[in-house]
């Protein structure tokens, strides 16, 4: 099998190349802004202002060597030290002395990006562990009140609703589970964008009936490659096992806010369910992407529920204020019982692609993570980035199968699912002539940039993969 190389920042007619030419210089003026602001809070501190100053200009330089198109530079051995930066790295670009912003594979300069962003935080001990991103998650999560609200109170009716189910017997009581766990999975995937307002309040019949029927065929018609089911069959399968009192599901996090908040929903379902008894999330070290979770996030997110100046309620104040704090009150509790676990690991702010999430690979020294997901029932993987990590963001033929995108880990004993919406140039495991087709309909209001049509975020993957070799 002949391996295709990487997406590149000079792709021309790529995601990738607008990416690095457009959207990075601005993410890091948004910092440098988003710093300014922060410094006006802190002119008390003549140290922590000073140390801003320095800050601010470094970001200011940063931006001009992305916009003129410089030479990746390694990190030094003070870089590494203070921020600990991992070594693969500069093991990276001593392999691959000649790339420049300009001409280097997006995945990673992209990641590399927001190490050397981390880099001039960590130099400075009063500005150390700020999260320069902070505000924008924070502001984004604040604007997502309504669906955060309908959300909680489909938990508080999803409750009764399962109590309820005890009393179906056989394959009716299934098949109400299947459409459940169907649901939180989507909401998992679509995050802030899935039509919540179908889900609040309906009740077992009607999620049951013809209509339930058609609002969810609407949903999943945008899901391109939709392997729940499968995932459905592993977790039912352990749940109906000797071992049910043991089943776990990892999450590899993607973005904070009301994304790591449809995340928990979805933990919460399967705990309350039964078909999960432990649910363990994968948080990030460092301020990344912008928005991806940090451990720090969790616990804003629970306050941030019971601040009733950051989530006011409303007209329906008893009502919404009971459901936001219910479910923060149930976060509580799975965590306080070990139900709900949160981890970081530095291997998830590396450029390494997830083929070398593999025993076999010794690129990222020390690392038990493979050992350690291999013992999950399900491991799920949020959002874009990771999907392009578990392909190696590589120039697949679209029709590629899924299993041979992800390499090693469709053998290595890892049990996996991706749920992406789909905002990269990469893209597999699809039916011949649909990449044609959608690529037909994207281009009819966006000239030139058919392709683009698995960039826009309007289109979704849940692609599974059972870790096991294939029997021939």
């Amino acid at each position: 099998m002949t391996i295709p190389g990487r997406f590149m920042t000079n792709d021309k007619g790529t995601f990738g190349e607008y990416t690095a030419s457009s959207r990075w210089p601005i993410i890091i003026q948004n910092a440098i802004d988003d710093l300014t602001e922060q410094q006006e809070s802190e002119k008390n501190n003549d140290n922590k202002f000073k140390q801003g100053e320095v800050i601010k200009n470094e970001l200011k330089q940063f931006r001009q060597e992305v916009i003129n198109r410089v030479p990746l530079r390694p990190f030094t051995e003070e870089e590494i030290e203070v921020a600990n930066v991992p070594l693969s790295f500069n093991e990276y670009l001593k392999e691959h002395p000649e790339v420049n912003w300009g001409a280097v594979e997006w995945l990673f300069s992209e990641v590399y990006l927001y190490r050397r962003m981390n880099v001039l935080f960590q130099r400075q001990s009063e500005w150390a562990k700020f999260d320069i991103f902070n505000k924008l998650k924070q502001s984004t999560f604040e604007s997502s009140f309504h669906g955060v609200v309908e959300l909680a109170l489909r938990y508080e009716n999803l409750l009764p609703q399962l109590k309820e189910m005890e009393q179906y017997s056989g394959s009716d009581g299934e098949d109400i589970l299947r459409i459940l766990f169907k649901e939180f999975i989507e909401i998992s995937l679509w995050g802030n964008a899935t039509d919540l307002s179908l889900l609040t309040n309906a009740t077992l019949e009607e999620i049951k009936s013809i209509q339930g029927a058609k609002a969810r065929a609407a949903s999943e018609s945008k899901i391109v490659v939709n392997d729940t089911e499968k995932a459905w069959e592993v977790l039912t399968k352990a749940k109906a096992e000797a071992n049910s009192t043991n089943i776990r599901v990892d999450f590899v996090l993607d973005n904070s806010g009301f994304e790591l908040y449809a995340d928990l929903m979805l933990a919460a379902f399967l705990l309350q369910s039964g078909l999960a008894t432990k649910c363990i999330f994968h948080a990030k070290d460092i301020p990344y992407m912008v928005s991806d979770v940090m451990l720090k996030d969790f616990d804003l997110l629970i306050k941030d529920l019971r601040d009733r100046e950051f989530f006011p309620s409303g007209e329906a104040s008893t009502k919404e204020s009971k459901a936001l704090d219910l479910f923060a009150n149930e976060l509580d509790k799975f965590v306080s019982s070990g139900k709900i676990e949160f981890r970081e690991d530095s291997f998830w702010t590396t450029e390494l692609d997830y083929w070398n999430l593999d025993a076999k690979e010794v690129k990222y020294h020390g690392s038990t993570l493979h050992e350690d997901l291999q013992a999950s029932n399900l491991v799920i993987f949020k959002g874009d980035l990771n999907y392009r990590k578990l392909t190696g963001d590589r120039k697949w033929p679209r029709t590629t199968k899924w299993e041979t995108a992800i390499g090693p880990l469709s053998t290595n004993g890892i049990t996996s699912l991706s749920l992406r919406t789909c905002k990269a140039d990469v893209q597999v495991g699809l039916p011949e002539g649909l990449d044609a087709e959608l690529s037909q309909e994207w281009e009819k209001e966006n000239p030139g940039r058919g392709s683009w049509w698995c960039c826009s975020g309007k289109w979704a993957v849940i692609c599974f993969s059972s870790g096991t070799p294939s029997k021939k």
